[in-house]
């Protein structure tokens, strides 16, 4: 995870015409997950805020499944909230709309059911209210393949016929990356 939002981040602040604008948007969508967490009775582990990084970590055992969906999409119910207030600000200049931009656009990826991001941690406690949790992680498995190999191929697609931004693809491959990552850990013993 910490590959994926650095080289998101560093893609982000190298593409950005405003950098300091997209680490604001970073660091509210974090702040989202802080807060719920605070909330909802989770234990902090660490919040670590880095030049390229910014990461949350709690203890989510004593949680119940709905209070774990409140936590993964709290981080996306802060950047649309924080947009909708920049859209409702009397002053319109490109800084704001680029924030206003940008943060609907950190959260529509992260509500992406790729096994790294906070779609698939609020689809996963959502699954293990309605289904027995081995059954759970398969179909968020199986959900996470096709979502990461959809992007890739949507990213290759879109390099092949229309030659555009390359960090699609590159985002892509680190999602792979990731998600094979993920699959040694839970076949290892």
């Amino acid at each position: 995870m910490a590959i994926l939002s650095l080289v998101i981040t560093v893609f982000g602040l190298c593409a950005s015409p405003h950098p300091i604008i997209l680490v604001l948007v970073y660091a509210i969508h974090e702040l989202g997950h802080l807060v719920f967490a605070t909330l909802v009775g989770a234990k902090m582990k660490k919040f670590k805020l880095g030049a390229f990084h910014l990461s949350l970590s709690y203890d989510s055992s004593h949680l119940s499944y709905q209070r774990e969906i409140l936590v993964c999409l709290g981080g996306i119910i802060f950047n649309l909230a924080s947009a909708l207030l920049a859209f409702l600000l009397p002053i319109k200049n490109e800084g704001i709309t680029f924030f206003i931009i940008a943060s609907i656009l950190l959260s529509l990826m992260n509500l992406y059911p790729a096994s790294i991001l906070d779609g698939a941690g609020a689809l996963k406690a959502l699954l293990y209210l309605l289904v027995s949790p081995p059954k759970a992680d398969k179909i968020i498995g199986g959900v996470s393949v096709f979502a990461i190999l959809l992007i890739w191929l949507i990213s290759i697609y879109l390099q092949l016929v229309f030659y555009s931004n390359f960090s699609i693809f590159i985002i892509s491959v680190i999602l792979l990356i990731e998600l094979c990552f993920s699959v040694s850990e839970q076949i290892q013993p």
